[in-house]
């Protein structure tokens, strides 16, 4: 018989998701305001509608199965999306756009994005912030479940579903170590790219990767080099293991005073900067605000 998609409702998956963080009927209806019985009821007919069992009570504690962490991963964002919601309805209720949930990039976290935040607070002190460092897939997907309001990103990123705004420019720069063989060299053409020696690898399906792709081959990594996923965790990694590492210009002068130094490549490899929001920017004014403090700051940086 096929699954009864009509009970699978909102609030059921709500029920479910409560169950699962806090591992207790009675504190996911504590966090829900409502009753355990109304809990248990819930996930009685979300399992029946599934024909799946989702807990099973070890120990006088509830243990989810192994369906249950499935559907978690599957649903939690619907769930926090009607957190979301019903935190955007509050803050209606209680006066116009006084909360903002913010996102960027790391490598916009260690200066545009606190001194951006500190004007805005300036200008609107009773503002609730909430901000995070996420990557740019990960900011699409919040924007899209109604978790961020805003999200800044660098380079290649498809959001063509959402609002967008090109608010500045970066480039890409090598990181080279005391002791490389790189060391000497005043600027790298991307043409070496592929035979560049003692290089740490990017996933070329990630922002700033792509802008790296066309200067590639479609080869095989060799077995003893090395693939990082985090801009933020090259720095360290060149450092530490004595590898050149491609990051961008921001990474690249949070570093003063590192062991580190940064060539610019020629010619240049730059890359837009973009403001993401699933609504028009002008529909809510704290986050039109911080995206134009955010332009103001890059420019200032980049001319400097």
């Amino acid at each position: 018989m096929d699954m009864d998609r009509r009970a699978i409702t909102l609030q059921r998956l709500q029920a479910f998701c409560a169950v699962y963080e806090r591992g207790s009927f009675s504190a996911a209806a504590r966090v829900l305001a409502v009753s355990q019985p109304t809990i248990s009821k819930h996930l009685r007919d979300l399992e029946a509608a599934l024909r799946l069992s989702l807990f099973v009570l070890e120990g006088g504690r509830v243990s989810p199965t192994k369906e249950a962490d499935w559907l978690y991963a599957e649903s939690r964002f619907l769930s926090e999306g009607l957190q979301s919601l019903a935190g955007r309805i509050d803050g209606f209720r209680a006066g116009a756009d006084q909360r903002l949930a913010a996102a960027s990039v790391g490598l916009l976290m260690h200066r545009q994005m606190p001194e951006a935040l500190a004007q805005l607070r300036a200008e609107m002190p009773g503002i609730e912030i909430s901000v995070s460092s996420r990557t740019a897939l990960e900011q699409l997907a919040g924007l899209r479940a109604g978790q961020i309001d805003v999200g800044f990103c660098g380079g290649r990123v498809e959001g063509a579903d959402l609002h967008s705004r090109t608010i500045g420019r970066g480039n890409l720069v090598v990181l080279v170590p005391e002791g490389h063989e790189l060391q000497q060299r005043e600027a790298i053409d991307p043409a070496e790219l592929p035979t560049l020696p003692g290089r740490i690898r990017m996933p070329l399906n990630r922002p700033i990767g792509r802008l790296l792709a066309p200067f590639l081959n479609d080869t095989e990594p060799e077995p003893a080099q090395l693939t990082c996923f985090s801009l933020e965790a090259m720095p360290p990694l060149a450092r530490r293991l004595g590898l050149a590492a491609v990051v961008d210009n921001f990474t690249a002068a949070s570093l003063d005073g590192s062991c580190l130094r940064a060539l610019p490549f020629d010619p240049p490899i730059r890359f837009d900067i973009h403001a993401f929001a699933a609504r028009p920017f002008a529909r809510l004014r704290p986050a039109l605000m911080l995206t134009e403090a955010m332009e103001a700051i890059l420019a200032r940086d980049t001319a400097n």
